[in-house]
């Protein structure tokens, strides 16, 4: 399995994880064989990268946080909740409840997955997924800091909704490819305070799930916005959407910037630990977010090059792509005799 960009690809290659469309259907299923209408369609729809299988290349599942079926409805639920919100309707709540519930039974019934995906996402399905995304993140992270269920479900919620004020902001300033005067960027910061005032007005929803939404750009130093918190006052809710909001947006390819690679995101984040972000969080974010992700070309300490196409808690699995061992799978864990120097690509 590799994770190329759609330059690199071939019509002799095969699809090895869906495309989703801004909907939660599934564009492209896995072992579709990607003829060049296909490679030409996606381009057009400004997907960048894609996992694909080379040609004959043996095909193998890996975990996954969540199963294709639970991200589709992920996806439709949060597109759902922000046309409700841009008509000002109030939001299905038993459907975003029963994604949740759906969320947390797959993530809890496996305590050794990671999310482990690098960005499939394009421009129309950016927000909707980036959503899923952190609610995911967050999970994780909760998990590894000990939040029994009923916090993880207050949590998730929040973490799935916190971008809901952003249908308040201009679409022209959204869409804007470059980057924004300070007045737009005021603007986009209002999101905050009008996703809270959204939710807030949701009798159903928790008032913590609702803050999450509220102050998950607020920074320790007190640097972040709407209301300049200071760490003191941030609830944990707010603290750990904040970490993996800026984890998956550092990963994820934009317009306006190159998306860096997972291990780099966490190691900015460490660095600007306590400044900006908790450190207690950030920690728990490298036991939930793959440093090497399924997909990544990594060179090992015996000199070979390897594919990583499983990982979890436990163990790394690659599959070696030079040398004598070449299309060999080979575990990598704790005691080892081989280990991961550096990412390739």
């Amino acid at each position: 399995m590799r994770y190329l960009s759609l330059d690199e690809i071939t019509e002799d290659m095969v699809l090895a994880r869906p495309v989703f469309g801004n909907d939660g259907r599934i564009l492209l299923s896995n072992g579709v064989k990607l003829s060049k209408t296909y490679l030409e369609r996606l381009k057009q729809m400004d997907y960048n990268y894609l996992y694909v299988y080379l040609p004959d290349e043996k095909q193998m599942d890996f975990t996954a946080p969540l199963s294709d079926q639970t991200t589709g409805e992920a996806i439709q639920s949060v597109k759902d909740s922000f046309i409700k919100a841009t008509k000002r309707q109030h939001l299905d709540l038993n459907q975003v409840n029963k994604v949740i519930d759906y969320i947390l039974d797959e993530i809890l019934a496996n305590p050794t997955v990671l999310f482990n995906i690098m960005d499939l996402k394009n421009h129309n399905n950016y927000c909707y997924l980036h959503s899923v995304n952190v609610c995911i993140v967050s999970t994780l992270i909760g998990r590894n800091l000990g939040l029994a269920r009923d916090k993880l479900k207050e949590l998730a919620v929040g973490a799935l909704l916190h971008d809901l004020g952003m249908v308040c902001i201009d679409p022209e300033i959204l869409a804007k490819p470059g980057r924004l005067t300070e007045k737009e960027m005021d603007n986009v910061k209002e999101h905050s305070k009008y996703g809270f005032d959204l939710l807030r007005s949701m009798r159903q929803l928790s008032v913590l799930s609702a803050h999450t939404a509220y102050q998950h750009h607020e920074r320790e130093d007190g640097s972040g916005y709407p209301k300049g918190l200071t760490g003191k006052d941030i609830h944990l809710y707010g603290k750990i959407v904040a970490v993996a909001d800026s984890y998956d947006a550092m990963t994820s390819q934009r317009v306006y910037k190159k998306a860096i690679w997972s291990h780099e995101a966490i190691e900015k984040l460490k660095k600007e630990s306590p400044e900006k972000y908790d450190p207690e969080v950030v920690e728990a974010l490298t036991g939930a977010a793959a440093i090497y992700p399924v997909g990544s070309v990594v060179m090992l300490s015996t000199g070979e090059q390897a594919v990583v196409v499983d990982i979890s808690t436990k163990k790394i699995t690659v599959q070696f792509s030079s040398g004598s061992r070449i299309n060999a799978f080979y575990e990598l864990e704790t005691d080892s005799p081989i280990r991961i120097e550096r990412r390739l690509s």
